[in-house]
């Protein structure tokens, strides 16, 4: 009888670990074999787990992977148990030009807002289109240009500091320079004060976007988990963790404090009256002055720092990545930047002794070689590179050039395998070519590049970041030679000029050039 209770616990344990493993079976063998994806291509493990695409974000490599597989799978791969990445031309007006009521934001985006939603995160599209109307004048192309000043305040201070450079004969991190330019222009145009990094050289200034987006973008791949991830991590005692959490409160603490700070700067503003002073422009006053337009309720101070924390992780990063990585593939086609100081020097004056840029008006209408540029950088290294994943929600699904997909499936164009795919780009997608935009077959296809989203979801931000990225290329190849540094200038030689080669990238989700853009600068190419 003794014996007969001790080994029926061990029946018990081997009739759970048998059971468990018939389960494991039949669950691999169902998404294999059975499931409605499973007649698409991708990684084994993609198929049956999330995780897989948990640390494809955490490898730093997740969009040129997901590229590779396109290359080797074709343009339709899976890369997860319900997950859809296509390349297919038609797929960008399918998924993005559409209703995004017929196909909204899946639960990725649920990991990258703060106490509420933001414009980016939210999936509720009546609160999206609300807070869009509260935003829009705020970055139109008319409101940038009244705040335009501020921008040339900084690019004055960021072209005194290569001037340094340039007059001490000093190599120089050219993407360091850009991206403390571009956390102080967002402090400015966001929060009516600079960062001050330019300044300071403060490296504890910098605001740790990049670890609060890949903490974002690993923790959302895997949505079934995501609250409790948001519980556990914290409470995890691993260093590089810790180092992800830390950086997303910093930027939410960060908000708090410039939203607190207007609020009472506004204040005080009010109660003196008497005192006539011409009120700062920025784009968190703007928010603070709307009002619902059936309630004209204005929004809470959790809303504005919500929204202030989106301006912060959207506004600093990506267009301090967009403008060096310009830089670096000019640098590296050296006849692409001939032509853009050629064509600077034929169609605009030289800056005068008070101006620190060009106005954004004449950058617009002089200099069509280098928006050609721009675009191309925006197609061959595009930075915002998470896959901009939608649920399909009709009954009947979704089909795209023969590919039916049913009601349920999360399907994503992740940009830059889109923006590498040959049977929309040619042979030729790797290399830089800013005269592709010239030819018509090419440069109708320019609506199709996602560098910033599509459709009703496209970043709002976007009039402001281009301006920021023309007006500091304008300025700066107007008035300085920049070269690369002897060791990257032999290496470029070396290997003939690059031509075909992508930059070394890494991605948080948001992509940037893995190394230091070392460079020399010369003063007065132009006078």
């Amino acid at each position: 009888m003794y014996l007969k209770s001790v080994e029926q616990p061990h029946h018990l344990g081997y009739a759970i670990l048998a059971i468990l493993a018939i389960y494991l079976v039949a669950y691999i063998v169902y998404q294999r074999c059975l499931h409605p994806l499973a007649q698409y291509p991708g990684p084994f493990w993609a198929s049956v787990t999330d995780v897989w695409q948990v640390f494809e974000f955490l490898s730093l490599k997740q969009p040129y992977r997901l590229t590779d597989l396109h290359e080797h799978y074709g343009p339709v791969v899976r890369y997860g148990p319900d997950k859809i990445s296509i390349t297919h031309e038609s797929a960008v007006q399918a998924i993005y030009q559409k209703s995004s009521k017929a196909l909204p934001k899946t639960e990725f985006y649920d990991a990258f807002g703060g106490a509420h939603p933001n414009v980016f995160g939210t999936r509720d599209e009546s609160h999206h289109s609300l807070r869009r109307r509260h935003m829009s004048h705020a970055f139109s192309m008319a409101n940038i240009k009244q705040m335009e000043q501020y921008i040339d305040e900084n690019l004055s201070i960021l072209m005194q500091k290569i001037s340094e450079e340039a007059t001490a004969e000093r190599t120089f991190d050219l993407k360091k320079f850009l991206h403390y330019y571009v956390i102080d222009v967002l402090g400015d145009l966001a929060f009516s004060k600079s960062f001050d990094l330019q300044i300071t050289n403060d490296t504890s200034r910098v605001p740790p976007v990049k670890e609060h987006t890949l903490l974002a973008s690993a923790t959302g791949a895997w949505p079934a988990l995501l609250q409790s991830l948001k519980w556990l991590l914290p409470r995890l005692p691993i260093p590089a963790v810790q180092g992800l959490v830390n950086g997303r409160r910093d930027c939410a603490e960060l908000a708090s404090r410039s939203v607190q700070r207007r609020l009472q700067e506004l204040q005080t503003s009010q109660d003196q009256k008497e005192v006539s002073l011409p009120q700062r422009k920025d784009l968190l006053t703007s928010l603070i002055l709307a009002k619902h337009p059936d309630t004209g309720k204005h929004l809470s101070q959790t809303d504005l720092e919500t929204e202030a924390f989106g301006f912060i992780i959207a506004g600093t990063h990506t267009t301090s990545a967009s403008t060096t990585l310009l830089f670096y593939n000019l640098l590296h086609n050296p006849e692409s930047m001939k032509q853009c100081i050629s064509e600077l020097d034929a169609n605009l004056p030289p800056l005068g002794v008070d101006e620190a840029a060009y106005p954004v008006t004449d950058i617009e209408s002089s200099l069509p070689y280098l928006r050609n540029c721009v675009k191309e950088n925006f197609r061959i290294t595009p930075v915002f590179t998470m896959p901009l994943a939608r649920r399909i929600t009709a009954p009947e699904g979704l089909t795209i050039e023969g590919h039916h997909f049913e009601k349920g499936t999360s399907i994503a164009v992740c940009n830059h395998a889109f923006h590498h795919a040959p049977a929309v780009w040619g042979t030729d997608h790797n290399t830089f070519d800013p005269s592709r935009w010239e030819r018509p077959e090419t440069a109708d296809r320019s609506r199709l590049l996602m560098h910033f989203g599509l459709g009703g979801r496209q970043c709002i931000g976007k009039t402001m970041a281009t301006t920021n990225i023309y007006k500091v290329m304008s300025s700066l190849l107007s008035q300085f030679e920049f070269k690369l540094a002897e060791e990257a200038e032999a290496l470029r030689a070396q290997q003939g000029g690059f031509k075909g080669v992508l930059p070394p990238l890494i991605s948080v989700g948001v992509s940037d050039l893995e190394t230091p853009l070392m460079v020399t600068a010369k003063l007065g190419l132009k006078k």
